[in-house]
């Protein structure tokens, strides 16, 4: 799913070009760099073979990234295609599923 979340994040940037509204441009770039850097720190977690859903940080590591991914989807709005807007309903829903059955 990290995987996923990666490829929405470049598919995402290209659809960026089309917006004209400087401050939108600017928060989606915030938005769209905050679920980059969760990720990141995500995968140097999993490369160190801690990742665990049942830590609390690494739980608020990933719904900080659900809530980074939908509002770079939600800044591009009016330019993604169904097929990316899939892919981030997918990547939602398994990030949630995740957290919502390791709950302690």
């Amino acid at each position: 799913m990290m995987l996923h979340a990666s490829q929405f994040c470049s598919k995402a940037e290209t659809f960026a070009a089309g917006l004209t509204d400087g401050r939108e441009r600017d928060e989606f770039r915030l938005k769209l760099s905050q679920a980059r850097n969760t990720l990141e720190r995500l995968q140097r977690t999993y490369n160190e073979k801690n990742l665990n859903l049942r830590d609390k940080v690494t739980a608020a590591e990933f719904r900080q990234l659900i809530v980074a991914l939908l509002w770079a989807c939600f800044y591009v709005r009016h330019h993604i295609d169904f097929r990316t807007f899939r892919m981030i309903v997918n990547v939602e829903a398994a990030f949630t599923y995740l957290l919502l059955n390791s709950a302690p």
